[in-house]
């Protein structure tokens, strides 16, 4: 098995554990807490942990926060909650947010957080080991997977023939079956999320990262919705403070951070091991090469440049959009 990328480090996590404790702002006197309904990208999955660290810490409650936590059913769906302000925060696949923008949604990116997480899964006793190694296979994915969606992105950057590639284009949540029954070679998936799964249900698997062949794309961050954030830039920063130090905290104790997880969502305990293993999968995600030595949830330009040049050049996006629509660092806390 491949390891994970090794050029991401986590940087100056050492220096924010020791300033945790001290960074989270307390409520004083008797100012109401700032109400915030989060959603998550989906059902739950192991990098969800520093967010009910955070609500079981109390952290969101100490930064005078009123935080609600609430699954999501994709990313697409999730955009359009946040758009509408149903929801004011939300963890999200940033490529699937720059769709929603580019098509007038109200929502942009607030804090990075993991990247480079897609790869290409196949079976252990029939490993596809490059994109070339694709042609004259059968791979599976939904059609509004930006997994998939970034296929001929990495075939081409590879030289190999998507042409030859038999897909199948299943219902969201599916290929996973058509892996497991060897009706499918291989799956594009999210290291972070399909590969602790599918290992949990006795698959042997081989897998590679699109970033292995070039392909470097921004993953999930915090994305949140405009209007809110000009009327709740205090709120905001806050909130984006408390994730940064139940991160940080979950990276440094992944098995504390779960177990509240499941003190909060008691039906979580039969995933224990999935859930640590999805965290263990994906701590080296958290930086880029731009943003190694920046603080953490810092984004930068070049990051959101080249992950929308992808998704125009590749991903069906319209047009591109200047990147102060995408995303902020205004919000980050100093």
């Amino acid at each position: 098995m491949t390891s994970i990328s090794r050029r991401r480090v986590l940087a100056g996590t050492t220096g924010l554990l020791a300033a945790t404790a001290l960074s989270a702002p307390f409520v004083r006197g008797a100012r109401a807490a700032t109400t915030i309904s989060f959603r998550l990208d989906w059902t739950i999955y192991g990098s969800h942990a520093p967010f009910y660290l955070a609500l079981e810490e109390k952290m969101f409650e100490k930064a005078g926060l009123n935080v609600t936590v609430g699954e999501g059913q994709g990313s697409g769906t999730v955009s359009q909650l946040v758009g509408r302000n149903n929801d004011q925060m939300a963890f999200i696949d940033f490529a699937t947010m720059i769709r929603a923008i580019e098509q007038g949604v109200p929502i942009i990116g607030v804090q990075g957080l993991l990247s480079s997480l897609i790869c290409v899964i196949s079976h252990a006793d029939a490993p596809i080991k490059s994109p070339k190694e694709l042609e004259g296979k059968i791979i599976a994915f939904a059609a509004s997977e930006s997994s998939g969606q970034m296929l001929p992105a990495l075939m081409t950057k590879a030289g190999a023939d998507l042409k030859k590639v038999s897909i199948l284009n299943p219902a969201v949540g599916a290929k996973n079956a058509l892996f497991l029954q060897k009706r499918a070679d291989a799956i594009p998936a999210n290291v972070n999320v399909q590969v602790a799964e599918l290992e949990a249900q006795g698959a042997k698997l081989h897998y590679f990262l699109y970033s292995d062949f070039g392909i470097e794309l921004l993953s999930q961050g915090i994305g949140a919705n405009v209007g809110w954030l000009k009327e709740n830039g205090e709120a905001a920063k806050a909130f984006i403070r408390a994730s940064r130090d139940a991160h940080v905290a979950t990276l440094a104790d992944p098995e504390k951070a779960v177990d509240l997880l499941i003190k909060r969502l008691p039906d979580q305990a039969r995933n224990k091991r999935v859930l640590l293993r999805q965290i263990e999968l994906s701590k080296n995600s958290y930086s880029t090469t731009a943003t190694k030595g920046k603080p953490f949830g810092v984004m930068a330009e070049a990051d959101w440049k080249q992950t929308q040049d992808n998704l125009v050049q590749y991903g069906g996006l319209a047009k591109a959009m200047p990147l102060e629509k995408l995303f902020t660092n205004a919000y980050q806390p100093s």
